[in-house]
């Protein structure tokens, strides 16, 4: 048995979490550049605010019915989702984090929980709330699709409390039965269309369906979900691998034609870059930069650049990455283009215990980035510490970390930066901005 442990309105409850006023208030939480709704609130879903819609045509709406609207609060959302799985892992010895907001549970490693699954859902649900006051739906299946299925029923139908088990037969049919294909588990809008022009509307349809012949018209993945759906499990619990390519980069707030503000951009997205790099105990061989204009304006030519870095031996230094980066800039950076969003990505990434050193490299961090991409003892030992530093003392009132490389540039000074003028406080990071109780 599978257990799939989802979030309720994850983005807008951790914003509700730190506010008391807004209980059963209609909360919204906006995506970067405060460009689009992209969560709701329940009582904001009632409304009729539709996801993804572009906040400019919902303004004055929100402002008639009294929403509250957020810009998105990453650094507070991690925390609180780090919060959530940390819990989870205290009530169940496998757990796989399927995403900031969801989590899969390997039931069968756990006897206790199988001896009463609705008592165990419960017992999930009402921890994890009381722990972090993050409300949860628990759905549970004989496999991850019949997880999915269970939870998305413990969400819609009141009658279950927030948690239901999709054990008994009879019950299992009738969930199918009312519940639409689209709400599969990968069956996206274009899956859907074509099944239904089959005659296929419902998860029931779709489980009954012979699997060869969805693998016929679909491919093995919508056959593995059929199969799923039948109770013959596929998917399995997956660990946690290294990525093998990482990539930062994001959306400028105003169009930058400055090869200064360009710079800061792109070593502020390769710091990032290495701090996820060394988290995961990894270097890389290639470092790639990359900036291009809007692809959506009407009055300018589409225009972008790249240019990409190969270091001698594989480095996770940020101050070595740096300084590749703004040679590969100094390189590919052409004028009179008003760049909208920038970034980098590494790839070829392996583990450190897997690298080869350079014999003839020396410990040096020279600007050209080729002949000293090694880090050495002593460029880890300083790497360490800076990650140190930054685990102690977070991020400063400005969204920066406490220590970083100059050449980032200081965010209260970047009119570029992401547009963000409804942000909350980090309430769980940042010293300065606990709340305060008078």
């Amino acid at each position: 048995m599978y257990a799939l442990v989802d979030c309720n309105s994850f983005y807008a409850n951790c914003e509700k979490l730190f506010r008391p006023d807004l209980k059963d208030k209609a909360v919204v939480v906006l995506s970067n550049n405060d460009g689009c709704v992209v969560a709701r609130s329940s009582e904001a879903k009632l409304l009729g605010i539709k996801m993804g819609v572009p906040f400019f045509q919902v303004k004055d709406f929100c402002i008639q019915n009294n929403v509250t609207v957020f810009s998105s609060n990453y650094t507070l959302y991690a925390d609180m989702s780090h919060r959530v799985m940390t819990t989870l892992e205290t009530l169940c010895p496998t757990v796989e984090v399927y995403s900031i907001d969801e989590a899969f549970l390997y039931l069968a490693d756990y006897p206790t929980a199988m001896t009463d699954l609705n008592a165990y859902g419960i017992k999930l649900k009402s921890i994890v709330e009381m722990y972090t006051g993050i409300p949860i739906c628990v759905g549970m299946g004989s496999t991850k699709t019949m997880a999915k299925l269970a939870n998305h029923a413990a969400k819609k139908h009141p009658a279950t409390k927030g948690v239901c088990v999709l054990q008994d037969l009879r019950w299992i049919r009738r969930i199918m039965q009312i519940t639409d294909v689209g709400e599969v588990w990968g069956v996206g809008r274009r899956y859907k269309i074509r099944l239904n022009s089959m005659g296929i509307h419902t998860v029931y349809q779709l489980a009954v369906c012979a699997p060869a012949k969805i693998r016929q018209h679909f491919g093995v993945v919508l056959e593995r979900t059929c199969l799923e759906l039948n109770g013959q499990c596929c998917i399995g619990i997956e660990t946690a691998e290294p990525k093998k390519q990482i990539v930062s980069s994001r959306s400028f707030s105003t169009r930058i034609t400055c090869p200064d503000e360009l710079s800061q951009s792109i070593c502020s997205h390769v710091s990032k870059a290495a701090s996820k790099l060394r988290k995961q105990g990894s270097v890389c061989s290639y470092l790639s930069v990359f900036a291009k204009s809007s692809s959506f304006s009407t009055t300018e030519s589409y225009a972008s650049i790249s240019g990409q870095s190969k270091f001698i031996t594989p480095t996770a230094d940020t101050r070595i990455m740096v300084a590749a980066a703004r040679r590969i800039l100094t390189q590919i950076f052409i004028e009179d283009i008003r760049y909208a969003k920038a970034g980098v990505m590494l790839f070829d990434i392996c583990q450190h215990h897997e690298v080869q050193p350079d014999l003839f490299t020396e410990d040096s961090s020279d600007d050209a980035g080729q002949s000293s991409s090694h880090c050495t003892n002593r460029s880890e030992k300083v790497i360490a510490i800076m990650d140190q530093l930054n685990k102690k003392f977070g991020q400063n009132s400005n969204q920066q970390s406490a220590v970083f490389i100059a050449s980032e540039g200081i965010k209260d000074k970047q009119k570029w930066q992401m547009s963000r003028n409804m942000l909350s406080p980090c309430y769980t990071t940042n010293i300065k901005q606990i709340p305060k109780v008078d």
